[in-house]
């Protein structure tokens, strides 16, 4: 018989070693309902606090449908019709955007399911090897697809901050879903770009090797020693059959 998954986490969220006084990233952990979210408010645009405030609010208190399909389609329909009520807010916010990036990771049963529109990202720490599962929606990442640049190019791109897609930024708000399967040991990072744009993957790789709670301090401590000039925030999931 096989054992039932626990799913243990920790997350923290820094305002970063640069000039900025507001920290416009956001984060929610809900273990209970399996469900967790990284969402990051686009700087240089108005109050994008306020965006990413409002994914966070908005599934504060989710809980799972009776089915994984009715899960996923409320999970889609609250980040679309949250794109809506941002959109409307365009003419009373001097058409300025207010839009948040948003990674969301949800446990059913024994898989993993990963929703995410933007580039906040999610990974899968697994038998000591790091691996990105998300997709970034930005514009030197399609450049990247079509082969223009390489992915150490586009590290240094002058144009490496601009968002293609995220809630609040788009007419249409279009999710990506993917999901895998998941066995005891497995852990997930979810992060805004402020971690990973000031960290190596190796330096996230070795951090993970620690429980949730080091391995989040720790991440945060490191992006901060290496100078992040962005908000950071991370949060460390594990599965674990114990």
């Amino acid at each position: 018989m096989n054992k039932q998954l626990v799913w243990r986490s920790c997350g923290f969220s820094n305002v970063g070693a640069g000039h900025r006084k507001i920290n416009e990233d956001s984060f929610l952990t809900l273990p209970d309902q399996m469900l967790w979210v990284v969402a990051d408010g686009m700087g240089g645009h108005a109050r994008g606090d306020v965006a990413s405030s409002k994914i966070k609010q908005a599934f504060e208190n989710f809980s799972l449908k009776k089915s994984l399909s009715s899960t996923i389609e409320n999970i889609e329909d609250t980040l679309i019709s949250l794109n809506k009520e941002l959109r409307m807010n365009l003419a009373t916010n001097g058409n300025q955007i207010m839009g948040s990036t948003v990674a969301m990771l949800l446990g059913y049963g024994s898989n993993a399911y990963f929703l995410w529109s933007g580039d906040s990202r999610i990974y899968i720490y697994r038998d000591n090897l790091l691996s990105m599962v998300t997709h970034d929606h930005s514009y030197v990442q399609e450049i990247v697809d079509r082969g223009q640049i390489t992915l150490e190019e586009a590290e240094k791109h002058p144009s490496a901050n601009i968002i293609t897609r995220a809630v609040g930024a788009v007419e249409e708000l279009y999710v990506d879903i993917d999901c895998l399967p998941v066995k005891p040991g497995d852990k997930f990072l979810l992060c805004s770009d402020g971690l990973y744009k000031a960290l190596s993957n190796e330096e996230i790789r070795v951090q993970l090797f620690d429980i949730p709670m080091r391995a989040a301090e720790n991440l945060i401590a490191k992006a901060l020693e290496n100078h992040a000039d962005d908000n950071v925030t991370v949060i460390v999931v594990e599965v674990s059959d114990t």
